[in-house]
């Protein structure tokens, strides 16, 4: 026996309404900021976890002067300044005197020390290593950038 009910086989579809999606809801510019802002945090845990497994590893690795310019130098100015360094003994240079050797430049003293800092501290960031060593008033080369300059 066959049931009729009053529905039909066919019932009219129901227009599904379409959501707002988030960058609707929150506007637009704050939506990609906050989708920027979630990038950069992954970037960064990214960025730690291989800066933990470099420190780990440091010790059996051996580093290309092109690599260590890459991480350390601005620009051919300060692969000037390590060559300067390079080419002096173990007790170092004075400042002044890579700034005279460099007067095309324009550079005084005190922009080489900051320059060599500046390389100190990228360098330190991203290996754990400094490119020279403060010796009085002098600077000279590390014994790593020594041994990697050495190397080629």
């Amino acid at each position: 026996m066959h049931c009729v009910q009053g529905k039909r086989k066919n019932p009219a579809q129901k227009k599904r309404e379409r959501r707002r999606t988030r960058a609707e809801k929150v506007g637009r510019l704050k939506y990609i900021i906050q989708r920027i802002g979630r990038l950069e945090q992954k970037i960064d845990g990214i960025d730690l976890r291989t800066r933990t497994m470099m420190a780990g590893l440091r010790e059996w690795m051996s580093f290309k002067p092109s690599y260590i310019q890459k991480v350390a130098c601005q620009d051919e100015l300060d692969v000037e300044i390590i060559e300067r360094l390079f080419q002096a003994d173990d007790w170092g240079v004075l400042p002044s005197v890579i700034a005279n050797d460099l007067s095309s430049y324009g550079l005084k003293r005190w922009d080489v020390t900051r320059r060599i800092q500046r390389m100190n501290k990228k360098l330190k960031r991203e290996l754990g290593k400094l490119v020279a060593e403060k010796r009085g008033h002098r600077w000279a080369l590390s014994s790593f950038m020594r041994d990697a300059w050495n190397a080629v």
